[in-house]
């Protein structure tokens, strides 16, 4: 049970901290100039303003073709990402507080409103490094942790088959067969007696 429990977390876990950052580089490399738009290098900016899709749709993904060859456990990737969260929130000390003067930013807002600039040595006044780290490190596996377990119980639930596979989900009835001879009155059975023809 500890193997596939680590292996599935450990994918959903590269998936938002490694992976989606990744993918989205390439993005800015190999799809926009497809499209005509210029070729440009991908900053820590590009990745924060787009978190959410870097740290959900690359797990998505990968969880749904993992959990197609590897099952077990593969909806519990969750699990782990979410303890870490809840241990982070509970233990969460607002960094700037003081007894003079609080600040208004709460345990939540610190760790899921995104920061959208990475913070540099040029701009110290800039993002808070660390806020920006609990968030690389914490929030973003647990984003792909929810992601990959969806993608999982899609599997499990055969939603690609129900929205792109066959229309007809009935199997054919085992009691009517071919062979057999239809109720006396039908069209067939009459126009089978010699002799009767059909207005």
């Amino acid at each position: 049970m500890i193997g596939p429990f680590a292996l599935h977390t450990t994918a959903a876990a590269v998936c938002g901290i490694h992976f989606g950052p990744w993918l989205l580089s390439r993005w800015f490399v190999w799809i926009l100039p497809l499209v005509g738009m210029s070729t440009r290098t991908p900053t820590g900016d590009d990745y924060l303003q787009h978190f959410e899709l870097a740290s959900i749709v690359p797990a998505l993904v990968v969880g749904y073709v993992l959990s197609r060859h590897l099952p077990k456990l593969a909806t519990c990737a969750w699990i782990l990402p979410t303890v870490v969260l809840v241990y982070k929130l509970l233990t969460f000390t607002e960094p700037y507080a003081s007894i003079l003067a609080p600040h208004s930013s709460t345990r939540f807002s610190y760790f899921f409103v995104i920061e959208r600039s990475m913070p540099t040595f040029r701009d110290l006044r800039g993002a808070d490094p660390i806020r920006v780290a609990a968030q690389m490190f914490v929030v973003a596996p647990f984003y792909a942790g929810l992601a990959y377990s969806i993608g999982a119980v899609a599997v499990r639930r055969n939603l690609s088959k129900k929205l792109f596979g066959h229309s007809s989900s009935m199997p054919p009835d085992p009691k009517i067969t071919q062979t057999e001879k239809p109720p006396e009155g039908c069209i067939e059975n009459e126009a089978e007696k010699p002799g009767h023809k059909l207005d």
